[in-house]
């Protein structure tokens, strides 16, 4: 997939966002100067945050494997991606945050993804 279709996200140990691309704002509907400490959690269906959060606690010590999983707009539009997460590091090798990529697999406008 060609660069455009990829957001990133740099988030805190708990999830809360430091920085996200243009791209993934546009994605989630929020403006770019309101979504810096709001929680990632906030962008994932209510009965998907456990899941979201299982997902995430690894990244603060390994590069896992790419895993898809769907976020939701603003709007509460469902969007299938791929998230590929990594541990960012000090000089000392202590971990500080989490860096994301997050490639967008399938989008549906009328609210019925399923998962491709």
């Amino acid at each position: 997939m060609p660069f455009a279709n990829k957001g990133a996200l740099i988030l805190d140990l708990s999830g809360r966002i430091a920085f996200a691309s243009t791209y993934f704002c546009d994605l989630v509907g929020v403006e770019h100067d309101k979504i810096a400490g709001r929680s990632y959690f906030d962008f994932v269906f209510p009965e998907e945050v456990q899941e979201a959060k299982r997902r995430f606690e690894p990244c603060k010590f390994v590069i896992p494997l790419p895993f898809r999983f769907r976020l939701r707009t603003s709007k509460g539009v469902p969007v299938w991606t791929s998230i590929q997460c990594a541990p960012m590091q000090t000089a000392t090798g202590e971990v500080y945050a989490v860096s994301a990529t997050i490639t967008v697999t399938e989008q549906r406008g009328n609210g019925n993804a399923e998962k491709p």
